[in-house]
């Protein structure tokens, strides 16, 4: 069984990757495919000093859920099944966290602006520190 971890966000990049994985690992059944999104911390400052922070939480857990659920979708529509896994933190630390449970780690490649790449991008972290094969999908 090969297991590959797609490290799920919400961009055009990582949604066109869902074609190149179909193309890699649509017909075989001996694909394990999980998906996973990670949310950032929720990091409030409260100036008027009433804040729900369960709210807030509520609403980025509901957010990040809806993004995996997108993509699971995308990939039940192609007759891949998948697991999904939703974390909280930094996405860079918890994809490499677990990357040892898999055999291919597949991100998309980062946005093709030029300040996003320089202050965004998650993409050469990924690939410099994993320690498993990466598959960056255009």
């Amino acid at each position: 069984m090969i297991k590959v971890l797609f490290g799920v966000s919400d961009t055009q990049e990582c949604r066109r990757a869902i074609d190149t994985i179909v193309k890699f690992f649509g017909d075989r059944k001996d694909v394990e495919l999980t998906l996973l999104h990670v949310s950032q911390d929720i990091v409030v400052y409260a100036q008027s000093g009433v804040v729900n922070y369960e709210t807030i939480e509520n609403i980025e857990h509901e957010k990040s859920n809806e993004i995996l659920n997108e993509f699971d979708q995308a990939f039940k529509e192609n007759g891949l099944v998948c697991q999904k896994i939703l974390r909280t933190g930094n996405p860079i630390d918890i994809m490499l966290e677990i990357a040892n449970e898999y055999d291919l780690l597949v991100i998309g490649a980062s946005e093709s602006s030029l300040l996003y790449r320089i202050f965004s991008s998650h993409q050469n972290s990924f690939v410099n520190s994993s320690p498993i094969p990466v598959l960056v999908a255009k």
